[in-house]
């Protein structure tokens, strides 16, 4: 079961809120990996997430918020996003890496808009 994106993820059901999916089910779009990293990084600041098992309480450290943020790479690539959209991703995810926290922009956009127009409250 997938932790922050659908309806059916553990933030829909735990928390009433979830990362809409732009196209297919996946992360394919910069947006979706905008929003993902942050919903990542929001676990990590409070120190808990849920388990994508069984949607159980678990705690957030570094080394899972680093584990579930290299994977929207690996996601992507999975998932059929563009060379253009890997290579910003890549850029996103270093970023947050080595700053843990979220650029300002991206491709030219706002964070913060990105976020707020994937943000779907359940």
């Amino acid at each position: 079961m997938p932790v922050y994106q659908g309806r059916d993820s553990c933030m829909a059901r735990r928390e009433g809120w979830f990362i809409r999916r732009v196209e297919r089910p996946g992360i394919d779009t910069i947006d979706e990996a905008v929003a993902l990293a942050w919903a990542i990084l929001r676990d990590y600041r409070r120190g808990f997430t849920y388990d994508n098992d069984n949607c159980r309480k678990i705690r957030m450290t570094w080394d899972l918020a680093e584990k579930r943020l290299r994977y929207i790479r690996t996601l992507a690539v999975r998932h059929g996003a563009s060379g253009r959209e890997i290579r910003v991703i890549d850029r996103l995810i270093d970023y947050v890496l080595s700053h843990r926290r979220l650029p300002k922009t991206i491709a030219r956009r706002s964070v913060r808009s990105i976020v707020e127009r994937m943000r779907v409250k359940a």
